[in-house]
């Protein structure tokens, strides 16, 4: 049986067709295979745990942001529900309310304050540097973000930490910065960026090999 004489044009760039999405897949397929590690949680605890987080800060950036405790606090939680299994949180709100109600609230022991939330534990999240524009560039937008980390065990409200970190969080990751963005999408931006480092201490997870 012989083909309609439509067909025959079809027929004779069908190979260029599959030539063509071959090279199309030929890209994906090799950032497919980009080679990856394995990064072990520093801190792997936290999984199935009601956890408080507290976000501390110079009074200069809470004048400046008011509501910075309640967004980043709000980044870790999310970065942190979507990666360590199973963990549970205070309300950022109720912590919040908390620290506007009680104005010596930071002379008070971390993991006191956790269990009166009824947490396992408390993450004191220690802000030192909350910026979106480096001195020396003012007209860059450049977010950076850098925190001390300290776990508390609420069993034990008057002990040291159980776990101490550091985190340095710059956005954009490698570039001196963006022209023309503005205060609020940066800020945004590094906050999310935060909220992951942040979490990537406390699950084992895959990086680029780099």
């Amino acid at each position: 049986m012989s083909l309609p004489r439509k067909a025959l044009p079809v027929l004779a760039i069908l190979p260029l067709i599959l030539s063509g999405c071959n090279l199309l897949l030929a890209p994906f397929m090799m950032f497919a295979q980009e080679p990856t590690r394995k990064v072990p949680a520093e801190f792997p605890h936290l999984a199935g745990r009601k956890v408080c987080l507290i976000v501390w800060t110079e009074m200069d950036t809470l004048f400046e942001y008011p509501l910075v405790q309640l967004e980043v606090s709000e980044h870790v939680q999310y970065a942190m529900q979507s990666n360590v299994k199973k963990a549970s949180f205070v309300s950022s709100r109720e912590v919040v309310d908390l620290q506007r109600r009680e104005l010596d609230w930071d002379r008070q022991h971390p993991g006191t304050i956790g269990r009166r939330f009824a947490a396992d534990y408390t993450l004191l999240i220690e802000i030192t540097r909350y910026s979106t524009r480096d001195p020396e560039s003012p007209h860059l937008y450049r977010g950076h973000i850098s925190a001390n980390l300290k776990v508390y065990d609420t069993a034990h409200p008057d002990a040291p930490p159980t776990y101490r970190g550091t985190i340095d969080t710059l956005f954009p990751p490698d570039s001196p910065g963006e022209w023309g963005a503005d205060d609020n999408s940066i800020r945004r931006a590094t906050m999310e960026q935060f909220g992951r480092d942040v979490a990537g201490k406390f699950y084992d997870r895959q990086v680029k090999d780099k």
